[in-house]
């Protein structure tokens, strides 16, 4: 388990300024589009803070993968728990999404996850019927 929390704490001090970097191009194309917005000096500080500590997590929680004890099913049940926790929290903390966003975010999360843990199945599904076919031939 030491190893476990030691890689989680690489993974996300390594992708950390990533939250930042993300941040302030949203503010870039945002002044580009001449969109009005009244941030403050404390607004900027808990947007680059949260928007940091949500990068740590999340690249920090990519480790779960790496734990063959627990099966594929609770591996994503977690990686996904934690993404929407994540996300969830830094969007109310931030007030980019407001109480009753929460459901219509909740939907759209669960949705694009699905969408895109099916796209991964079928290409490895693709992936491992072929390998079988080639084996199969020799």
């Amino acid at each position: 388990m030491n190893k476990t929390l030691k890689e989680f704490f690489i993974r996300g001090l390594l992708c950390m300024g990533f939250g930042p970097i993300v941040y302030s191009i949203i503010l870039l194309i945002l002044y580009l589009c001449n969109v009005e917005t009244t941030l403050n000096i404390l607004t900027l500080f808990k947007g680059i803070i949260s928007t940091s500590i949500m990068a740590f997590i999340i690249a920090g929680s990519t480790v779960i993968w790496q734990i063959e004890k627990i099966g594929i099913a609770y591996q994503i049940l977690i990686h996904g728990l934690c993404l929407y926790l994540c996300y969830l929290m830094t969007y109310l903390l931030n007030d980019w999404l407001k109480k009753e966003g929460i459901i219509i975010f909740s939907i759209v999360f669960i949705l694009g996850y699905l969408i895109i843990w099916l796209i991964i199945y079928l290409i490895e599904r693709k992936r491992t019927n072929n390998l079988n076919r080639l084996i199969n031939k020799k």
